[in-house]
């Protein structure tokens, strides 16, 4: 575990602090009840942490020293923060998406990308012969079983359509 520093803090280590839960590309500090109004970060004060919701009295009166010195703050990807401009244009010039990836990235995407092609043209493909059935039921339906609500005439026009697709299999 990191040195860490309590309350009271200086107006510079509560700004140093403030500035940490705000810009630091880290997780800050959060209050651990989950039944939030608004967001459950911490809020340095000079007496120590409090949960900014009126309705929680979490406290806590410690935090690690280096989150009071913005110089001593990790930077886990030094002071890149995603790809640089160039590798973007590269990567949409090469692979047609906004960030490099390797070759088999690139095969899993396109196989993903051709899968989910399929997935909408067989839904689509589906919604057309549910409304197909659907309509083609309506004017027995309208005749006989008027009172009927919507969601019972789909179900009829799915068990018609189910009663085809077994008959077209049969045969």
């Amino acid at each position: 575990m990191t040195d860490t520093i309590t309350a009271p803090w200086s107006s510079e280590q509560v700004a140093a602090l403030e500035q940490f839960q705000t810009s630091s590309g880290m997780h800050p500090f959060t209050c651990g009840d989950n039944r939030h109004r608004q967001p459950p970060s911490l809020v340095p004060s000079h007496s120590g942490w409090y949960c900014p919701d009126p309705a929680c009295d979490y406290r806590q009166d410690w935090a690690h020293a280096f989150m009071a010195d913005p110089t001593a703050w990790p930077r886990p990807f030094g002071d890149r923060h995603g790809p640089t401009p160039e590798e973007v244009r590269d990567g949409i010039k090469t692979f047609g998406l906004p960030f490099p990836v390797s070759a088999d990235t690139l095969t899993d995407v396109q196989a993903r990308q051709a899968w989910e092609a399929k997935a909408v043209a067989d839904h689509a493909a589906i919604a057309r012969r549910r409304a197909l059935a659907f309509n083609a039921i309506q004017p027995v339906l309208a005749k006989h079983d008027r009172h009927l609500p919507l969601s019972v005439r789909q179900e009829i026009a799915d068990a018609v359509l189910a009663a085809v697709d077994g008959d077209a299999g049969a045969t």
